[in-house]
């Protein structure tokens, strides 16, 4: 009997379909996080690195950047619901949302600190510390600001 989803192909790996998967790259301009609309080529570099040309959403072709698939391509990460607040926890690598007042763009961060609080019509009002992984910064933030790393 074959299986229908996922196939296997002859040496019995999985196959998945990948259109389904949804990436994010991040920007040598900015060091920031953003989804990818599409991969327009790739190539090698003189290191003998992956390299893949991509389109983010939301920008023209004028903002197009080549970008090393080792360390600044990955899985899409997956914003929080207001009840996956209980899964933080101290350590976890997140995705955040930094307002500053030239730019909002999402960054890598670790939890530092959750201050736990009883939610209300509003949703989650539990305080989360967050230290940016590009500066080291640190701000408290709100559940609806972050976005969780998808499991490898």
């Amino acid at each position: 009997m074959i299986p229908k989803d996922p196939e296997c192909n002859k040496e019995g790996e999985i196959v998945r379909d990948l259109s389904e998967l949804e990436f994010e790259a991040k920007s040598s301009k900015d060091g920031a996080w953003y989804d990818v609309e599409t991969f327009l080529a790739h190539r090698f570099n003189s290191n003998g690195e992956a390299e893949v040309l991509v389109r983010f959403i939301g920008f023209g072709g004028d903002e197009d950047e080549w970008i090393t698939m080792k360390n600044s391509v990955r899985k899409r990460s997956v914003p929080l619901e207001n009840t996956e607040c209980c899964n933080l926890n101290v350590g976890d690598h997140v995705l955040c949302f930094q307002e500053r007042k030239d730019q909002a763009i999402y960054y890598d961060a670790h939890i530092l600190e959750i201050q736990r609080r009883i939610h209300d019509i509003r949703g989650c009002r539990c305080q989360i510390l967050v230290r940016y992984d590009h500066d080291n910064s640190e701000e408290s933030v709100r559940l609806r600001r972050l976005c969780r790393r998808p499991r490898s």
